[in-house]
This record gives structure tokens, sequence and C-alpha cells, in this order.
């Protein structure tokens, strides 16, 4: 079983991600995340070409980048199964943790396209 992160904002009233305060002041708080969601219609997207093409050989999360706790987790428990070394995971906490990054087993997808090829690598078995 391959596991895919996405990181993308979840659209929960309250908890903004400017704390109300978006471009020229205060906005309704329930247009607070609208312009996320053409980011959420493209993860959308990506969610439903993996599952197409990878059906149930794949495990697809979305994470909040807010919820550093879920996403130090997922990496620990990409460490327990040797998927990535330890540098690696501390870079990409670090470095890559920001709306629609992708993770395939702990490794940062450079693109969305990307993340296909990826998941190919780590179904096929070594040689």
């Amino acid at each position: 079983m391959v596991e895919v992160v996405i990181i993308r904002p979840e659209k929960e009233i309250g908890m903004g991600c400017c704390g109300g305060i978006c471009g020229e002041g205060f906005i309704e708080m329930k247009d607070e995340f609208n312009h996320h969601d053409e980011d959420r219609q493209r993860m959308g997207e990506l969610y439903r070409s993996l599952t197409n093409q990878f059906g149930e050989q794949i495990e697809i999360t979305y994470l909040d980048p807010r919820n550093l706790f879920a996403i130090t987790l997922y990496f620990i428990k990409q460490l327990k199964y040797r998927h990535i070394p330890l540098i690696e995971a501390g870079q990409n906490l670090s470095r890559h943790i920001k709306y629609n990054a992708v993770f395939v087993n702990g490794k940062y997808s450079e693109g969305t396209k990307d993340c296909d090829t990826l998941i190919k690598q780590m179904l096929t078995p070594a040689q």
C-alpha cells in the first residue's frame, strides 16, 4: 500500500488562515476560505485521477498545513517503515509543508504530475 498525503487548506469557519483579515480588510466568515477554492478543486482532480489510476493500491489523506501534529505523525510512520531517511523527513517538515504539497510514502513530489511516477516506483518491486 502506498500512502499519499495531500496538503491543502480545510474550509472551516473560524479556523481562518488569515484570522479573518484578507487582502483589503475584514471579510465575512462564510467567505473566509474562498481564495483557496481553486487549489482545493485542483487537488480534488488529482485525487480522482490517482484513485482512477491506482484504485485500492493507494491510500490518500488530506492534511491541513496547520495540523503539524498529524503531519509529524505521518513522517514518523514513514520513518518507521523505512520509506525515507531521518534527514529527508526533517527537510520535508521544514521546507515542504505548504499548500498543494504532495507526499508519496514520505517522499516530496516536485509537482502533481510527478506523483504518479513516484507511486509507480513504489508499487514496482525492486529488482
